[in-house]
C-alpha cells in the first residue's frame, strides 16, 4: 500500500502523469490518422492492454501500462486521482504518439490536431484537476504560435515542446520566437519539457550505438538506454542557457518552464555553473536583471525522480522553491510507492518543505 501523508493527501499537485490509451483505441480515442500510426503497437503488452482492473489503493499503485485504472478516460483518471490523494495532475502523452506529431511526416499535422483535440475535451472534463499538455510542433514559429492559439483559445492549460531542436531553426532567445513565449506568458499556459523530447540535440546517434549503451525494448526492458540516462539533462540545460543568458525569462516575466522526468541532481551544479559564467560575459551580467537562481526559483520548475536525494540538494544548493512531487502515473518509472519514498527524503527538512514539495512549489505550474 503506498503511503499516505495525512497533512497534504488530497492537495497534492502531480507534475507528471500519462494518457496511456490502449493502442487499439486509439482511432476511437484520438482519430484515424493516429490509429494508423499505432496499428504497430497493437499486441504490445505495454500499449495494448485494453482489461482496467478494479480500482483499489493497491490497482492505483501498482498496475501500470494502459491497463492501470483511470490511464484511458479522465472519469477514471479522476477517481485514480481521488484514491492517490491528487488534486491536480499535468498529464502528458505516451510518448511514441508525440513523435509523429512533431515530425516533418506529411500526416504530422493531422496527428497533432487529434491529440491536441482529445487535450482539450480532457481539460474540459476534468474540471481543473486534469491538465493534458498540448503539442506543439516547432518546424516553424508560425504554425507553433497557430496552434497555440488554438488550443489555448479551447482551454489548454499546459503545452509540451522538444528541448532537443531548436524552434524554428532560431535559438529559442531569438526575436523570431518572442512572439511564442509572449503569447504563452501572456496566457499563463506554462510550457514542458519531458524526457523523449531530446531527440535532434545530439548530430548523431553514434554515441549510443553499441551493445551496452542502446536502448531495449517496453516489452524486453530498459527502453531508455544508460546513455540517455546519463545525458538526457544536457539538452534542457542547453535550451535553459539559450532562454537564461538570452534574456527570454527577464522580458517575459509570466513565461514558465516546466522540466519534467528529466531528473534535478543536475540543477544546483547547472545553476553554479551559470552563474560563474556570468563573470566571463559582461554583456550578459549587464543585461540579466535576476541571477539565474532567482530566474529558477520564480519561473521554473523540475521533478526529481524519486530515488534522488532531493533534500541533499536543497541543502547544498538551496533553491527549495523549484523541486515538486510526480508519480509518473502509469508508467512503471514513477514506483508503486513515490510519495513515501520522497517523503521520507524531504520530510527531515521540516514540516513546510513537505508542503512546499507535495504542493506549493507545483502551483507555478499549475494554479488553481
Amino acid at each position: 500500500m503506498s503511503t499516505q501523508i495525512p497533512a497534504v493527501h488530497g492537495r497534492i499537485i502531480d507534475l507528471d502523469a500519462h494518457l496511456q490509451v490502449p493502442a487499439s483505441l486509439w482511432g476511437e480515442v484520438f482519430g484515424h490518422s493516429t490509429a494508423q500510426f499505432g496499428k504497430q503497437f497493437i499486441g504490445n503488452p505495454f500499449f495494448d492492454d485494453v482489461v482496467e482492473p478494479e480500482l483499489s489503493v493497491e490497482t492505483a499503485w501498482n498496475k501500470k501500462g494502459s491497463a492501470a485504472p483511470g490511464a484511458t478516460t479522465p472519469e477514471g483518471r479522476l477517481a485514480t486521482m481521488d484514491i492517490m490523494g491528487i488534486e491536480r495532475q499535468l498529464i502528458f502523452p505516451q510518448v511514441v504518439l508525440a513523435l509523429p506529431a512533431w515530425s516533418d511526416h506529411p500526416g504530422a499535422g493531422k496527428v497533432l490536431r487529434e491529440y491536441n483535440d482529445t487535450v482539450l475535451r480532457w481539460t474540459k472534463a476534468g474540471n481543473g484537476r486534469l491538465r493534458p499538455t498540448a503539442l506543439l510542433n516547432l518546424t516553424t514559429i508560425e504554425g507553433a504560435i497557430a496552434e497555440a492559439e488554438r488550443v489555448i483559445e479551447g482551454g489548454a492549460r499546459a503545452i509540451f515542446i522538444q528541448d532537443g531542436v531548436a524552434p524554428g531553426g532560431y535559438s529559442p532567445a531569438a526575436p523570431e520566437v518572442d512572439p511564442l513565449w509572449a503569447l504563452l506568458a501572456e496566457a499563463r499556459v506554462p510550457v514542458t519539457f519531458h524526457i523523449g523530447g531530446q531527440g535532434g540535440f545530439f548530430a548523431s546517434n553514434a554515441w549510443q550505438d553499441t551493445e551496452l549503451l542502446r536502448p531495449g525494448t517496453f516489452s524486453t526492458g530498459e527502453p531508455v538506454g544508460p546513455h540517455m540516462l546519463a545525458t538526457m539533462h544536457m539538452s534542457p540545460q542547453n535550451y535553459l542557457t539559450s532562454m537564461i543568458f538570452g534574456g527570454v525569462f527577464d522580458r517575459h516575466p509570466g513565461l514558465r518552464v516546466g522540466v519534467i522526468e528529466l531528473g534535478s541532481t543536475w540543477v544546483g551544479p547547472f545553476v553554479d555553473l551559470l552563474e560563474s559564467r556570468l563573470a566571463l560575459s559582461r554583456r550578459v551580467r549587464e543585461t540579466l536583471k535576476r541571477k539565474p537562481s532567482e530566474i529558477f526559483v520564480d519561473q521554473i520548475r523540475v521533478t526529481p525522480f524519486y530515488w534522488e536525494k532531493t533534500a541533499r540538494q536543497i541543502e547544498r544548493y538551496g533553491m527549495p522553491e523549484i523541486y515538486a512531487f510526480s508519480t509518473d502515473f502509469p508508467h512503471p518509472e514513477g514506483g508503486t510507492d513515490p510519495i513515501g519514498r520522497m517523503a521520507a527524503d524531504i520530510q527531515p527538512l521540516g514540516a513546510d518543505a513537505v508542503e512546499r514539495f507535495f504542493v506549493g512549489n507545483a502551483e507555478l505550474l499549475l494554479p488553481a
